[in-house]
């Protein structure tokens, strides 16, 4: 699964330890974003995979669901694309999985829009993630070959604050992944 399953977030501040927000704001709501993208990512090691579960388990709304399409293009080979669709378990074992799938896996989050219902319970989240990796691809020969990749993910992301808990609650993502010949 890899990478598809990383991109769905990608995306110690404010928002770890905040769990008594009042309403959703574009900074609240930036953290979040930056904080979860750091967290579901192997962007750093500081956190045990029990504490990476028991943090979705707090910021994944029980009926989260996470959707992507994603097209894989492999030098000669003809382009594939894959539909993954997840609940909130699914996802939780896809980021424990998805960050042993890859090798020296980075991603940059761009934020490009953020929208806040007038009650500042609910947000829409519009992001860009560039991501690199090397994983492992079976060769013809039945031996395995790291090859670098990038990706390309653009995502829909709908965010719900109950009792004080920012949640995630919808991901929607394209995303184009390219694996390089080195």
């Amino acid at each position: 699964m890899g990478l598809g399953a990383l991109v769905f977030f990608a995306q110690g501040s404010a928002c770890l330890a905040a769990e008594n927000i009042k309403m959703l704001t574009k900074q609240n709501v930036k953290e979040f974003i930056e904080d979860t993208t750091d967290i579901t990512t192997t962007n750093t090691q500081a956190l045990s995979p029990e504490k990476i579960q028991q943090y979705l388990d707090i910021h994944l709304d029980k009926k989260a669901r996470f959707k992507s399409v994603m097209k894989y293009n492999m030098p000669g080979m003809p382009p594939q694309e894959a539909n993954l669709s997840l609940d909130k378990d699914e996802f939780m074992k896809s980021v424990v999985q998805g960050a042993g799938a890859v090798d020296g896996y980075e991603t940059l989050v761009e934020i490009t829009d953020i929208k806040i219902s007038s009650d500042g319970e609910k947000a829409f989240v519009k992001t860009q993630n560039t991501e690199y990796a090397t994983m492992p691809v079976p060769t013809e020969t039945g031996g395995v070959e790291n090859v670098p990749m990038e990706g390309f993910s653009e995502c829909m992301q709908i965010l719900l604050l109950k009792k004080g808990v920012i949640k995630m609650y919808n991901a929607d993502c394209v995303t184009n992944i390219e694996f390089m010949e080195y």
